[in-house]
């Protein structure tokens, strides 16, 4: 007899609805923790109220703040903020912002109860890819501002600037123990920021679908996903302060965040990080990128994805159609050289580092050679 063996996340506490994130504190209480330690971007610290009214909240469990961390989570950005809550004695970490922030505040943490203090600890560390659990962890909360889904998952990327390459973390123990939805918060994102980032979300839900450990409990969570997604962001474009609608995107993130986790993501996640790595794309205009590409190329080997898109959109045809047309109707970048100027050969020039990916041999179409994907680049660009 033959069997498969599935992990699904951690069990974790989730704050939803207007008004959430005030509800920190008691749950830093609940915990046991008492002095948090507060990671966000600079955006978030300067041009919005969301650092100074967390503070507030926070009161004396507040213990210092690192400001700092930048798109795609920059190894020396990371290596300070850790530097910085060890020095403050932080016993929880609390992570304001975006997809970026999220992962810095899971691989903080981590690296707090490891004791590790350099980069090139942090290198080895996630050179071994251990997914053992990890003992003394300060306690985590989550507070996204974008729909990029990183608090639901048990990955996390940070860029290397030395070797322009993001190495990721993938560890269950790294998942938060408390995540906020509040859909106030994303009042303060901008909308293009916001909507783009969701394109991540519907990112996570496609290649669910057809990811190598897919099964019926994934495909449920990305079919609710994409259903709320492809009502929602219409709703989100038209009117940036529709609270209903946020908190419906955020809802879909949930599902998407915890349906690729188990079923495994797949070129489109892979190519993103390439851009996002080398050209500084953004995570949520990768997905706006890659996404209709990946599975127009991907033709029926990923067709498990189209029904379910026909249902959610309204439209006939294939899936990568469907998304498309999503994307469009967001006023979204569909092409790499509308978000960042390169040239076409410094796209295509990725191909050897896109075939070396791991989502390769889980993608549900696999290329055979290094040419393949370099056309696929090419049409990307």
């Amino acid at each position: 007899m033959s069997f498969t063996t599935f992990e699904t996340t951690r069990a974790m506490r989730v704050l939803r609805g207007p008004g959430a994130m005030g509800g920190i504190g008691a749950e830093l209480d609940r915990l046991g923790a008492a002095r948090a330690f507060v990671l966000t971007g600079r955006s978030v610290a300067t041009r919005t109220p969301l650092l100074e009214r967390l503070k507030a909240g926070l009161g004396a469990r507040f213990a210092g703040v690192h400001p700092e961390i930048g798109a795609h989570t920059p190894m020396p950005e990371l290596v300070a903020a850790m530097a910085a809550a060890r020095e403050a004695g932080a016993d929880a970490v609390i992570s304001l912002g975006g997809g970026s922030v999220v992962d810095a505040g899971k691989i903080a943490s981590a690296c707090l109860a490891l004791g590790i203090a350099d980069a090139q600890g942090l290198r080895d560390y996630l050179a071994a890819q251990d997914g053992r659990p990890i003992p003394g962890m300060p306690v985590q909360v989550a507070v996204p501002t974008t729909a990029s889904a990183a608090e639901f998952t048990k990955g996390a990327g940070v860029l290397d600037p030395e070797a322009v390459h993001k190495r990721s973390l993938r560890n269950p123990a790294i998942v938060p123990d408390v995540v906020v939805m509040d859909p106030e918060v994303v009042a303060h994102t901008p909308p293009f920021l916001w909507l783009s980032s969701a394109i991540r979300s519907v990112d996570h839900a496609v290649e669910a679908l057809g990811g190598a450990q897919a099964n019926a409990y994934t495909d449920a969570l990305a079919d609710g996903a994409l259903r709320l997604l492809f009502a929602a962001l219409p709703r989100c474009h038209a009117d940036h302060g529709d609270i209903a609608a946020i908190g419906d995107v955020q809802q879909a993130t949930w599902l998407a965040g915890n349906a690729c986790t188990g079923a495994q993501t797949g070129l489109s996640h892979g190519i993103g990080y390439l851009l996002g790595a080398n050209f500084g794309v953004p995570h949520g205009v990768c997905s706006c990128i890659t996404l209709p590409h990946v599975m127009a190329w991907n033709g029926t080997a990923g067709g498990k994805a189209d029904a379910v898109l026909r249902r959610v959109s309204g439209l006939d045809g294939p899936g990568h159609g469907a998304v498309d047309a999503l994307i469009r109707g967001l006023d979204l970048p569909r092409r790499v050289r509308d978000a960042v100027e390169v040239t076409e050969d410094q796209v295509t020039g990725l191909s050897a580092k896109a075939m070396a990916l791991p989502h390769v041999p889980i993608n549900p179409r696999v290329p055979q050679d290094e040419a393949e994907l370099t056309a696929l680049l090419a049409q990307m660009y």
